[in-house]
């Protein structure tokens, strides 16, 4: 009888070990980004997928064809009654979204943002690109340099609510003043969509006529940006334009001249340490706290990742793009 008991409880706990590896071969990683038809967010996606065949698990992209804090609240929700086990968002609005969030953590998600923060009480931690100073610093530095230091600037922006793109703007203009023959005259809105910033370019062109510069953190508003200044006969470098995007949608606007200045930061590799943290963070590898590291010896970009005093884990720096290196970073 006793050894039957064993045999039992070893079979019993080889049905338990198995359990365990289904449950982890199920983790999914649910990235809740800003719009569907950004390619910005195909690339993290592919850096994602690229740790989850590392360290095992899935990631998918779940977000609306348009920029919505609604859409991003509903899809949120709904990830949460499905008990996915980890939610990495990209919020819309920083505020919006901060209740759907909360429910989803108390109902067992591991919640975290990337690329863009919430407000900071809705996550313990944010991934980030790049510092927000180096990103202000890189865009006023290459637009200031393009416009040899003197002229009125605009800039357009994503929207309002866009907690990302209002802190580089900050950091932007605060970089701009280090420049006293530059003027930012006017900050308009695209709304993350190509319409609208090409409208509201067009409308900036006709308000300003002398405009000397146009500054545009924002995919995909950068060519569409690019786009109107050619219809209104002000690109090639009659108006300097610099700004934010992928590759894949932007460098023809860089080649051809109407872009003088575009950058990024690697948003595969955003998209890889992404997976690590939110993987490791449903693991308890890593519990969120400022200190907290993991380590990634092996794979597609090791290093040593940590949750800095400002709750973020940075990835990189910025990264210029140009006719020499453009053709290896099609993203």
């Amino acid at each position: 009888m006793t050894d039957r008991r064993i045999l039992l409880a070893a079979f019993a706990a080889a049905l338990l070990g198995g359990a365990g590896l289904a449950r982890a071969a199920d983790f999914e990683l649910a990235m809740v980004i800003k719009e569907t038809t950004n390619p910005y967010y195909n690339a993290t996606l592919q850096g994602a997928r690229i740790a989850a065949s590392e360290i095992g698990g899935v990631a998918n992209n779940y977000g609306p064809t348009q920029s919505s804090p609604q859409a991003q609240i509903d899809i949120i929700n709904n990830l949460a009654d499905r008990h996915i086990p980890a939610i990495a968002v990209a919020p819309s609005d920083p505020n919006a979204v901060v209740p759907a969030m909360k429910r989803a953590a108390r109902l067992g998600a591991k919640v975290i943002t990337y690329d863009a923060d919430s407000a900071p009480d809705a996550r313990p931690f944010l991934v980030n690109q790049a510092t927000t100073q180096s990103v202000g610093k890189f865009g006023a530095d290459g637009l200031a340099n393009a416009m040899g230091g003197k002229g009125k600037v605009a800039i357009v922006s994503a929207q309002p609510t866009a907690a990302n793109q209002n802190a580089w703007i900050a950091a932007f203009r605060g970089e701009m003043r280090k420049y006293p023959d530059i003027t930012i005259v006017d900050e308009v809105y695209g709304y993350d969509n190509e319409q609208k910033a090409f409208d509201a370019t067009v409308a900036l062109t006709t308000k300003y006529p002398d405009l000397g510069g146009i500054y545009a953190p924002t995919c995909p508003g950068l060519p569409a940006v690019a786009r109107a200044l050619e219809s209104v006969n002000k690109g090639r470098g009659t108006v300097k334009l610099a700004g934010l995007c992928v590759p894949s949608i932007t460098a023809k606007y860089m080649l051809d001249g109407t872009i003088n200045f575009f950058y990024l930061w690697d948003p595969v590799r955003l998209g890889y340490v992404t997976y690590y943290a939110a993987k490791y963070f449903a693991e308890g590898k890593i519990h969120g706290r400022v200190g907290d590291s993991f380590t990634i010896d092996k794979g597609k970009f090791p290093g040593t990742y940590t949750i800095l005093p400002t709750h973020e884990i940075i990835t990189g720096e910025p990264l210029r793009y140009t006719a020499e290196n453009v053709k290896e970073n099609q993203y």
